[in-house]
């Protein structure tokens, strides 16, 4: 347990350790390249002034989640039977020879209840299985025996930041019961059913094509954007460099499509709310209390390498 707390504490740490610029002016938000797509608005982030990225480079070698899991090199499994101290973690082994990233908000479906990540965490690799913290998302849910887990993407924005934010079980599954009623899917308590309601999926990966397609025709300084749909902001993601900001970009469209399917509205041309927030968000003297009320960062061996506004 001590190693994970040691991997934990590069992600949450304080602005006290190196960091690139994550602010103006090395930044700046091209409103003018905004991106539209029915219910989703996307404003590139560009960085204006290189950031040194060499210390990120020779950090060492890491491994998505998917990824992983996928080529059977990350096992995941139950601690134990139904107890509530069970429920709320997983163990989790990486034998890759990579850094294992996981993201909070990532979903695995099976085990005794399909899970979501309650944090983000980064394992090292070694035979040694670690407790991961993480929160049911199928509320009515425990099987007799326990399922292969199997990957099952991301969570929208709004249940993310309520994960975030809330570390609160029952507010997760609140969330939940309110989108399956809105979406009438009452007849399971299953949140990772319903992103994969055919309807629900098909539109997603719709808004997902369309945004991959418009990014990858852009040119080579983004390194972020700021998401919102009709009149509320759904966050934004800034990462140190363009490489991985693509790297990232399949998982963060899936984050914001997914919550422009399932709660958002009619995209508007107004662009003052964005404004106001990439100011608040940006702004050198604004950005720590921001991002301490509304955000998070996420350090990689004491690198800050992405900035997560909520």
């Amino acid at each position: 347990m001590r190693g994970f707390l040691l991997f934990l504490f590069c992600i949450t740490g304080s602005g006290l350790l190196a960091q690139s610029p994550f602010t103006f002016p090395s930044l700046k938000v091209e409103y003018d390249s905004t991106l539209v797509f029915h219910h989703l608005k996307l404003i590139p982030v560009k960085r204006i002034e290189a950031a040194n990225t060499d210390t990120v480079q020779t950090t060492g070698k890491t491994l998505r989640l998917r990824q992983g899991m996928q080529k059977g090199l990350v096992q995941i499994r139950e601690r134990g039977n139904y107890m509530v101290d069970n429920i709320h973690v997983l163990l989790i082994e990486n034998k890759s020879n990579a850094d294992l990233i996981i993201k909070s908000g990532e979903i695995v479906m099976g085990g005794y209840q399909d899970r979501v990540f309650a944090r983000d965490t980064i394992l090292p690799p070694g035979s040694k299985p670690y407790t991961v913290p993480v929160y049911c998302i199928e509320e009515n849910r425990w099987s007799t025996h326990e399922k292969k887990f199997t990957y099952g993407g991301t969570t929208g924005a709004g249940l993310q930041t309520i994960i975030d934010t809330v570390h609160n079980q029952t507010k997760v599954w609140d969330e939940i019961r309110t989108l399956l009623k809105q979406h009438n899917q009452t007849s399971s308590s299953s949140y990772a059913a319903l992103l994969n309601n055919r309807k629900i999926a098909d539109s997603t990966q719709v808004y997902i094509r369309y945004f991959l397609k418009q990014f990858r025709s852009k040119d080579s300084s983004i390194v972020g954007f700021i998401a919102s749909s009709g009149n509320k902001i759904l966050g934004a993601e800034i990462l140190i460099s363009t490489s991985l900001f693509y790297q990232a970009l399949p998982s963060l469209l899936s984050k914001y499509c997914t919550e422009a399917v399932l709660t958002g509205t009619e995209a508007t041309e107004d662009l003052q709310r964005e404004i106001h927030y990439a100011n608040e968000l940006l702004s050198p003297e604004r950005q720590p209390e921001f991002l301490r009320k509304k955000g998070k960062h996420f350090y990689y061996k004491g690198v800050l390498i992405q900035i997560t506004g909520f």
